[in-house]
């Protein structure tokens, strides 16, 4: 398994930061965790890597107590998918704090 590091408003998988083969964005607003963009190296996807750090993303979450809001569709589609998120995560988590 891949170890997930975390640095400032973000969760990686790779030798550093600078080259990740995964990555997740995040940023923190009261007690959302706004899940920004989840990337995968082209060569790599489709291998859960984006789904491991939206399972990071989900643990950290609940550690800090925050509910979680997607602007990335790929971790949208994550979190509605898994029913066992829905204490972090619901659809209703609407658009309208875009």
């Amino acid at each position: 398994m891949e170890t997930i590091h975390e640095q400032k408003n973000k969760f990686y998988i790779g030798v550093n930061e600078e080259e990740p083969i995964g990555l997740l964005n995040y940023h923190i607003e009261g007690e959302l965790f706004i899940i920004e963009h989840v990337y995968v190296t082209r060569e790599l996807r489709g291998q859960e890597l984006g789904v491991k750090l939206v399972a990071k993303a989900v643990a950290f979450a609940r550690e800090n107590k925050l509910k979680i809001i997607a602007y990335c569709s790929y971790a949208e589609k994550v979190l509605t998918e898994n029913q066992d998120y829905r204490d972090v995560f619901s659809v209703s988590n609407d658009e309208s704090t875009k």
